[in-house]
């Protein structure tokens, strides 16, 4: 079975001409291409995985962070082919009404590119702000499936893995106001789905999941903080959950740790997913259900980055 990751679904801004996308069209061709090859499975049912279950050939859909094209575009496509699919909400925006700093790193290099965005960066950088000694294994497990340049690479990088918390909020909020005007609170509100957005997918029968609250890399939480970022999160979507689903920030396996595998079990989260690019199996279901496979879109027809 097939788990397939989705982020930015949308046409071209010409506000921000560098932003990656996939567009609209591609992502409805990229529907009727696995419709053709896989039986898509019906989400509210996943909870009932078990090694009894019959998954061969099936595959489901998920998108994360709440993202207002979700809404626009993407509902109406899954209603036309009569499919639901899993969307994983992070909650901070909705409580303090800020940007995620990973969408803010985003926006950066959507608004003025990867190169000037990194040199901005270099001006602000100094060693001491960085975890030095994580470099080497972040450099060789982050970013791998992803065509970016050396300087988005580089970037995203620094600023999701590379450097201390105590910095990251601190630089790349200079960056963003160098390239945004706009109150910040106004952005919000176009960029996520409100509240309304949410209710409706889950009243046309999308299953809604945790994304966190601040999308922060849950392995270099303590334990006090990476419970709250998921005690937190699921009680603001309790209102829209049929069952606890988890989608861990960033994904991958330095996102996450068996103290989080385990605390997500003991608050009866039925399944989580990460960032690995292959198929769910049996044995996944069985012993793996925090930890669970998912491909990005842009490794199947169609699924090329704008």
């Amino acid at each position: 079975m097939k788990a397939i990751m989705y982020h930015y679904i949308q046409e071209h801004n010409v506000n921000l001409p560098h932003f990656q996308y996939l567009n609209v069209k591609n992502f409805e061709k990229q529907i009727i291409h696995f419709k053709s090859r896989y039986s898509f499975f019906d989400c509210s049912e996943i909870k009932n995985f078990s090694i009894k279950s019959k998954i061969r050939n099936k595959i489901f859909l998920t998108f994360d962070d709440g993202l207002s094209c979700h809404h626009k575009y993407v509902l109406k496509i899954l209603l036309k082919h009569k499919i639901n699919a899993v969307f994983y909400i992070p909650s901070g925006p909705y409580i303090d009404c800020k940007l995620l700093d990973v969408h803010k790193i985003h926006l950066i290099i959507g608004k003025i590119g990867g190169l000037k965005a990194n040199n901005l960066l270099l001006e602000l950088l100094d060693n001491s702000m960085l975890d030095l000694d994580k470099i080497e294994e972040y450099e060789k497990n982050t970013y791998r499936m992803q065509s970016n340049s050396d300087s988005i690479n580089n970037f995203k990088r620094v600023l999701n893995y590379y450097i201390k918390y105590a910095y990251r909020e601190i630089l790349i909020n200079k960056i963003f106001l160098k390239c945004f005007e706009e109150n910040e609170e106004s952005i919000v509100k176009r960029f996520y789905m409100s509240r309304d957005n949410i209710r409706n997918l889950f009243e046309n029968g999308m299953i809604i999941g945790s994304h966190a609250i601040k999308h922060k890399l849950m392995s270099r939480l303590s334990e006090k903080d990476f419970k709250n970022e998921i005690d937190e999160s699921f009680n603001f979507l309790q209102d829209f959950i049929s069952y606890k689903t988890f989608c861990y920030p960033y994904g991958g396996k330095l996102s996450y740790n068996k103290k989080i595998k385990k605390y997500l079990e003991k608050k009866l989260v039925n399944y989580s997913l990460s960032v690995e690019s292959r198929n769910i199996t049996k044995q996944d279901l069985k012993s793996r259900r925090q930890a669970l496979p998912r491909f990005d879109c842009n490794e199947f027809k169609y699924g090329q980055i704008e």
